[in-house]
């Protein structure tokens, strides 16, 4: 016995040491670049998003991380030549609703360059100033900072907001507090949630003015979208917003008078009973206040496929970790028990593609819309994203330019990038395909320049191949589930 005790505490010790080791055992990085940053792409059509044209064949110069010149006779002084074989080139992509975790540059953030997309927003800070799950503002900067030098494969991070701001035990005080903290700390925007209090609400709207923070996120179920738009919200996020607000009962339900109405018969009301009269008012007050939309549509579809078996046998959820993969299907299997009958499925697949026509509809009355995926496998998901807007009848032109040089004014920096343009950052994406002839095109990726940073189509393949065995190795598995267990965040999400 004494001997079987023995054998056992050995094991267990060894255990705890193997697991230990593959915790502590650093993981390899993403592939890099070259440290190049100048080249000589020849033989391209550009991309003008302002004007969604695509001009002659051409040259184009880059040098130092930006773009030097653009044209046939664009000087080569020496510098590496690409040839773009008659593709299309067009600026790197923004996502604009994006989530990232202490283990994204393994999981996330190479999936992000190998879809095209340099510039992301990042909607949730960790709550403190570290945090063992959630990735926080000192390491998005750091990242940043590494990516742009070419010693990290990641997008830039071009805004942070805060985490966020929920629940009715939320008071006007702890606001004011956490706007403080948050600001001292050098994030960019309060990030408002779906069952904060209206006093909470334009208390965070009076600070994020008082602070010059932004104001965005969830519209909260207590607040009118015209009542956020007045107290000056940045941003909209998620396109279920607009069938909420546009439907006969919903100063109903903003006051709780239909929570005995079944989830199903909701949604089918909220499509039924739409009043276009009150998405056209609340519209053209988005026009006037520059309000953007930031829809995120494949969130919605993920809700409409929640039954779907298809769906989960997408086989880009290869690239999802374990973990991830397990709370994607319990989060679709919360929405299918909600949904249970046929009807109920129909009904939300009606409600998405609803909040999807309505996006289209506030796009031609002049809402400012921007690309965002929300997603874990938002790298590829972003391009799923981009076929939902032109679905909701925007113009493969007007897709490429949210996804661009709007994304670029909605962060200030439109005089510096978004656009292919002499002197702007050399951010590019090469396709093989005119995307403006089909916006299904901006999947055929050839070669990404990030500052200058050469990812060819080899190297493309490469990160795909590394986030795909990062997704399966035990040692990130196991540093995502202990980062969990010792979160402050565990119980929030």
């Amino acid at each position: 016995m004494t001997r079987t005790f023995k054998i056992a505490g050995i094991t267990l010790a060894a255990t705890l040491l193997a697991l230990l080791a593959l915790m502590l055992w650093p993981s390899p990085p993403a592939p890099l670049p070259p440290p190049a940053t100048g080249y000589l792409i020849r033989n391209v059509h550009v991309v003008d998003v302002e004007n969604g044209t695509a001009g002659p064949l051409t040259d184009v110069a880059v040098r130092g991380g930006h773009i030097r010149a653009i044209g046939s006779d664009a000087p080569a002084q020496g510098l590496p030549v690409v040839d773009g074989a008659g593709g299309w080139l067009v600026p790197g992509f923004w996502d604009m609703h994006m989530h990232s975790f202490q283990v994204s540059p393994q999981l996330h953030l190479p999936l992000f360059v190998a879809n095209g997309v340099v510039n992301v927003r990042d909607m949730m800070d960790c709550p403190g100033e570290s945090d063992t799950l959630i990735a926080c503002l000192a390491d998005k900067r750091a990242w940043t900072r590494a990516a742009e030098a070419g010693q990290m494969t990641s997008p830039r991070f071009v805004e942070v907001a805060s985490y966020y701001l929920e629940g009715p035990q939320v008071t006007p005080a702890d606001v004011s507090r956490l706007a403080l903290v948050y600001k001292r700390r050098g994030l960019d925007a309060l990030k408002v949630y779906d069952r904060l209090s209206r006093p909470a609400y334009f208390r965070a709207a009076e600070e994020a003015r008082r602070h010059g923070l932004r104001l965005l996120g969830h519209l909260p179920k207590a607040v009118a979208l015209a009542e956020a738009v007045r107290a000056g919200q940045a941003s909209i996020e998620h396109s279920d917003a607009l069938p909420r607000h546009c439907f006969a009962g919903a100063d109903d339900w903003r006051q709780g008078k239909l929570a005995d109405v079944a989830p199903g018969v909701l949604a089918r009301r909220m499509v039924e009973e739409y009043q276009p009269q009150r998405c056209a008012a609340v519209f053209a007050a988005m026009r006037e206040a520059g309000t953007w939309l930031v829809p995120t549509h494949v969130t919605r579809e993920e809700d409409a496929c929640s039954a779907d078996p298809t769906f989960l046998s997408d086989p880009r959820l290869d690239y999802l970790d374990p973990l991830s993969r397990w709370a994607l299907e319990d989060d679709l299997g919360a929405v299918a028990a909600r949904y249970p009958s046929p009807a109920d499925k129909a009904a939300l697949r009606s409600y998405f593609e609803h909040g999807r026509r309505l996006t289209g509809e506030a796009h031609r009355a002049g809402v400012r819309v921007l690309v965002g995926t929300d997603t874990t496998i938002g790298g590829f998901r972003y391009h799923d994203e981009m076929a939902h807007l032109v679905a909701a009848g925007l113009s493969p032109a007007e897709v490429l330019r949210a996804a661009t040089i709007e994304a670029a004014r909605y962060a200030g920096q439109e005089r510096t990038a978004g656009s292919i343009a002499v002197g702007k950052r050399a951010d590019l994406v090469l396709l093989r395909a005119n995307p403006l002839e089909d916006i299904a095109n901006t999947r055929t990726i050839e070669a990404v320049w990030m500052d200058g940073h050469h990812y060819d189509r080899a190297l493309l393949d490469a990160l795909l191949e590394y986030t795909g065995n990062q997704a399966r190795s035990p040692g990130v598995m196991l540093r995502l589930l202990t980062g969990f267990a010792r979160s402050s965040v565990q119980s929030d999400l």
